[in-house]
């Protein structure tokens, strides 16, 4: 005997409804299968499928005449950057289409920058050097096998990520507190990292500037527009070779701020009169400090420590350069030899020659003869301390 069960039309209507879901939601998966597959296969067999043709070019054979290859120019001081329309090229003409092509390579031919700085506030002459004479003007060359010292641009009224900070600029002892920072840390990276820095870096190898406007200085290091005129530094640094045995010293002024070290020690602190003491704390000048001129007005020439140096020896050296309030500028950096008999000038000061890392050129002599105006310098006993 076997029991039959019926099913209620509902349950039967409900069975049935649940049937229609499922097999639309199999219709449904499966479409989305096929379109899935179909869309893999598109982009794999697509890029074999559809194929670019190029254009293909016969290049006519013309007659190029040869351009007489210029004499080389010599420039003035003054110079300014050849528009990119002034350089020539040789054109080839295409004619007509061809089933055969021949590659042209595309060159990239960058011309040499000649805008070496700007000549208006620092005189005729106050360009970047370009290493071709072996030396630079003004704050140094823009490159390196100019043989100076590598100097950098830094601005205390801002971070490194050119975010202002608070800065007063009357106040003094915003710079002198950075600057002194900046010395007990021996120009650390890890310190000057904390400031804007401009974004050109220039080569310094002798330092001679005349009283100037401080507001073209950051034009220099190609941050004309990032840095305003005052609250600056420049440091420059490297490793110099002596070129004989002997005692030295440096000597020198700076407005606003100067200071040199030897192998992490101060040996030179020539600054502007209102921090020369905050800055130089507990370093002595020696004599004859004070008693001697220089060529920024009134203030007088500072003398820094003795230091036997051997021939063949290198050493590191710092030198930082600074603006304070903004308004005038002006710096000078003088190297003497214990023992060498110095000619004088008319109020008696013995006449120095530069620091240099690089043999200075005539020109630049020149230049800085013209903008010293009666400040005299020393040009023929001269040593030269090469970067190393």
């Amino acid at each position: 005997m076997s029991i039959h069960a019926t099913l209620s039309p509902q349950v039967q209507e409900r069975l049935e409804a649940q049937k229609r879901n499922s097999t639309l939601v199999s219709i449904i998966l499966s479409l989305l299968t096929v379109a899935l597959i179909a869309l893999l296969l598109a982009f794999y067999l697509l890029p074999q499928i559809i194929k670019t043709t190029d254009m293909i070019v016969m290049i006519h054979p013309a007659q190029i005449e040869e351009e007489p290859t210029p004499k080389p120019k010599k420039f003035n001081r003054s110079v300014t950057k050849p528009s990119s329309s002034s350089s020539s090229a040789r054109v080839l003409t295409a004619m007509t289409s061809s089933h055969t092509a021949i590659p042209v390579p595309d060159v990239d031919v960058t011309l040499p920058s000649l805008d070496f700085g700007h000549g208006n506030d620092f005189g005729e002459g106050w360009e970047a050097g370009d290493g071709k004479f072996g030396g630079s003007g003004s704050f140094g060359s823009t490159h390196r096998s100019s043989g100076g010292l590598e100097g950098i641009m830094y601005d205390f009224k801002k971070k490194r990520n050119g975010e202002d900070v608070p800065y007063e600029i009357a106040n003094p002892t915003e710079f002198v507190e950075r600057a002194v920072r900046l010395q007990k840390s021996d120009f650390s990276e890890s310190s000057l990292s904390r400031y804007f820095r401009a974004p050109q870096s220039l080569f310094l190898t002798h330092l001679a500037i005349p009283f100037s406007n401080a507001e073209s200085g950051p034009s220099f290091f190609g941050a004309d527009g990032d840095i305003k005129p005052s609250g600056w530094m420049v440091h420059y640094q490297g490793r110099i070779t002596v070129p004989r045995s002997g005692t030295y010293r440096f000597s020198g002024l700076g407005d606003d701020y100067l200071v040199l070290m030897l192998k992490g020690r101060m040996r030179l602190a020539a600054c502007w009169s209102d921090i020369q003491p905050a800055i130089a704390e507990r370093w002595e000048p020696t004599k004859p400090t004070g008693e001697w001129l220089g060529p920024f007005g009134n203030m007088r020439l500072v003398y820094g420590d003795w230091v036997h140096l051997r021939e063949g020896e290198v050493i590191d050296i710092d030198l930082a350069i600074g603006e304070r309030p903004g308004g005038k500028v002006g710096f000078i950096l003088h190297v003497e030899e214990k023992g060498v008999d110095y000619r004088k000038d008319s109020q008696g000061r013995p006449i120095l020659p530069l620091f240099a890392t690089a043999p200075i050129s005539h020109e630049e002599k020149q230049r800085i003869t013209s903008e010293f105006g009666s400040y005299e310098i020393e040009w023929e006993n001269a040593p030269v301390f090469p970067v190393k």
